[in-house]
């Protein structure tokens, strides 16, 4: 993760204060591996109706053009993928207080394993 960003991985932002920091994560480019288009938006990976504050953590976001926003909301582009292109390590993010059928630990496990969509299934 950036330096300037690891103050602000888990602190509630704006909607504002996260589209931006999202955005700038890349430059404004999207973040998938081999895409030169702009980023048109700053992506919850998961969704952010997992958490009762709306999850506007910039540990929990990605920027992504419109074809990748349209994939990984369609589930072709996981979560465990995003963190990864966005070089957010799983020990870095904290669990959406929604799911509470997960220890902390089984839920970062199930991201490892690649066995969460962004709706927390």
């Amino acid at each position: 993760m950036i330096q300037s960003e690891e103050k602000d991985k888990n602190k509630l932002l704006t909607r504002e204060e996260f589209r931006k920091k999202v955005l700038a994560r890349f430059n404004g480019k999207c973040c998938c591996v081999g895409c030169t288009e702009d980023a048109v938006d700053a992506h919850h990976i998961m969704d952010r109706k997992l958490w009762s504050d709306s999850g506007y953590y910039l540990s929990n976001g990605a920027p992504l053009c419109a074809e990748h926003h349209l994939q990984a909301e369609h589930g072709e582009l996981s979560p465990r993928l995003m963190f990864e292109l966005n070089e957010i390590s799983l020990s870095d993010i904290q669990k959406p207080d929604k799911i509470t059928e997960l220890t902390d630990e089984e839920y970062i496990e199930l991201l490892k394993a690649d066995k969460l969509d962004k709706w927390g299934k």
